[in-house]
This record gives structure tokens, C-alpha cells and sequence, in this order.
């Protein structure tokens, strides 16, 4: 399963990176840290999922990143992250297309483990590779 992650703090892709390479069938394909590059990755990986963080560089919003994977590539799953307002944002994120929503904070375990479930649940296509014919 092929992720991408959406996250403008360089030390906290560094802690999604190392979480989420214990799962296994998942690969980060790429990393972005505003809304234009985000959508550029997304637009050239078509990853299975978007790991979005609300709060984006030079006041970019995630919201916006959510918008154009539903509007553009509506089979990719798209999990929000935040440590701010989640009582405000999440409904609003859950409105607007995620598929879940969780507190980087509190949550991240419960992020990779919902992580690892789509990665197990990911029908095997027999003769085809795992970045192949899943469009």
C-alpha cells in the first residue's frame, strides 16, 4: 500500500516515517510539506493513502490538500492529523472526505494501526506487483 505524508515539520515526518515502516505492506512513497507540493505528489504517486496534517507550511491548509484528493482521486483514503482544535476539526474533516481523523498527540498508535488494517485488508492481485494495476 503506498502512502503519502502530508506534513510541514521535518522532525515529525522523520516519527511518521520510523512508525509507520513497522507496517508491513505499507511504503511512503513521498513526503510534502505544503498544499501545491502535496497536490503535485498526489497528482504523480496516486497513492493508496494521504496521511494529512491540518496545519501546513506558509499558512497552507490540509483542508485544501483533502478537497483535491476527493475532487481528483477519489479511491485514495485520506487520514487527518492535527493536535489542535480536533473537537472543531475532525467533524469538518470527516465532512469534507477523510476517512478518519486522529490526534497526533494522543492518537498516532491508533493512526498506524488503522494504517496496517487497510494494508491487510488490500486485495493481492495474483501476476500483479505491488505498485501495479491498482488503478
Amino acid at each position: 500500500m503506498d502512502v503519502v505524508v502530508v506534513e510541514d515539520s521535518k522532525p515529525f515526518q522523520d516519527v511518521v516515517a520510523r512508525l509507520l515502516s513497522s507496517v508491513e505492506g505499507l511504503e511512503i512513497v513521498g513526503m510534502a510539506e505544503d498544499v501545491d507540493g502535496a497536490c503535485s505528489l498526489i497528482d504523480a504517486k496516486e497513492p493508496d493513502v494521504v496521511v494529512l496534517d491540518v496545519e501546513l507550511r506558509d499558512g497552507g491548509r490540509g483542508i485544501d490538500v483533502l478537497r483535491h484528493v476527493v475532487r481528483e482521486h477519489p479511491r485514495v483514503k485520506v487520514i487527518g492529523l492535527s493536535n489542535r482544535d480536533w473537537e472543531f476539526l475532525r467533524p469538518v474533516f470527516l465532512r469534507a472526505g477523510a476517512a478518519a481523523c486522529f490526534d497526533k498527540a494522543t492518537e498516532f498508535v491508533q493512526a498506524r494501526d488503522w494504517l496496517a488494517a487497510c494494508a491487510r485488508a488490500r486485495p493481492i492481485r495474483p501476476g500483479i506487483g505491488p505498485h501495479r494495476g491498482r488503478r
